[in-house]
């Protein structure tokens, strides 16, 4: 009966993590398409990382073993299962299902060593840090206040990690909650915002003139804008703008960008705030809730993308940064797409073109 349950057990694996033709998360009907998770979950299901189960179901809330971590993690950095050192883990012999993958995790140096490896056994929130920092040498050790983290806490320094790599925040009550089992939706996003990490510049290169196709959403008319660098406040670069056939000067353009932030905007007595103010490094998912109080509430941001590809004026991006805000009061979405080192080069509001990069010119 044993034999038999652990044959099931690994059978249950075996259909999530083997990708099905034609499958994506959207498409599970226990995963709603409003869920926060759904860009992140989608991508690995694009990228054969992981998979749902038979009836179109997910299970986002069941917990993730440390097996099934196992088999993604090696799926996701494309490790060797050929020629596997053996872990010597007394409950892995060379037998089970997924020896080569467990094996292969534990060379690279992702788990420890030890006498057992409990592959059935639940992964914490604290061990899920500590294994996605040694898988991707993920930086960032400045101290993430988290009110139930100290520095004995273990895999301190791995929390801080994941924390100012913007892979995770925390709950609403400042706790980091290091000793909770993770669920199968969390690990995911987790693993697929780790993945996605970009640190790419999303200013404008000084050292050229901008200009774009506009299109005013307020007067319904085209323009060729310039955009000209005037100079930095102490805070932000300040960019003229003017239409090229009627030289009618529009607001300053405002960009700000610390390496922990970016933010956008334009020059304005009134103006307080950014039009977008984004934490970085940035990585798919929803960045930015609309309950989330302040002077932003109402709106969503979610990365769709940090390797996509978008045209703008003839030429082809890749390695673009997509970003899509929607306002849950007018139920407006702009769609932003950032190039590194570029910038903006183009941009939509309900799938029309407002702004479109034409050409940059060295100054």
């Amino acid at each position: 009966m044993k034999q038999m349950m652990k044959m099931v057990c690994a059978l249950l694996i075996a259909v999530w993590l083997i990708p099905l033709e034609g499958a994506y998360a959207a498409s599970f009907k226990d995963l709603p398409k409003d869920n926060t998770l759904i860009t992140e979950i989608d991508y690995l299901v694009e990228k054969r990382i992981i998979n749902g189960y038979p009836n179109n179901l997910f299970k986002p809330n069941t917990y993730v073993t440390r097996s099934q971590v196992a088999v993604m993690l090696t799926r996701a950095l494309g490790l060797q299962t050929t020629n596997v050192k053996n872990p010597n883990y007394k409950d892995v012999p060379s037998t089970h299902p997924y020896y080569k993958e467990i094996a292969a995790v534990q060379n690279a140096g992702i788990f420890d060593s030890a006498q057992k490896f409990n592959p059935s056994a639940t992964l914490s929130r604290g061990d899920m840090a500590i294994v996605l920092q040694r898988a991707f040498k993920l930086k960032g050790s400045e101290p993430y206040y988290f009110s139930d983290v100290t520095e004995k806490t273990r895999g301190y320094k791995e929390i801080s990690a994941i924390a100012n790599n913007n892979i995770i925040r925390g709950y609403d009550d400042s706790s980091f909650k290091p000793n909770k089992p993770l669920t199968r939706a969390h690990f995911s996003a987790f693993l697929a915002r780790t993945l996605t990490l970009s640190n790419a510049n999303l200013l404008k290169d000084t050292a050229f003139d901008y200009t774009y196709k506009y299109y005013s959403i307020n007067d319904k008319k085209q323009y060729t804008l310039k955009y000209q660098f005037s100079h930095n406040d102490e805070k932000n670069d300040v960019w003229n703008v003017k239409d090229l056939k009627s030289n009618k000067v529009f607001k300053d353009e405002l960009l700000f960008s610390d390496g922990e932030f970016y933010g956008q905007g334009f020059a304005a007595e009134y103006s307080g705030h950014y039009d977008l103010y984004l934490r970085l490094p940035l990585r798919i998912g929803v960045i930015l809730h609309e309950d989330e109080g302040g002077v932003i509430s109402g709106i969503r941001n979610t990365v769709k993308a940090t390797n996509g590809t978008v045209q703008a004026g003839g030429v082809n991006y890749h390695n673009v940064i997509v970003l899509e805000e929607t306002n849950y009061y007018s139920g407006g979405v702009w769609t932003y797409y950032f190039v590194d080192g570029i910038g903006l080069v183009k941009e939509l509001y309900n799938d029309v073109v407002v702004y479109e990069l034409l050409d940059r010119t060295a100054v």
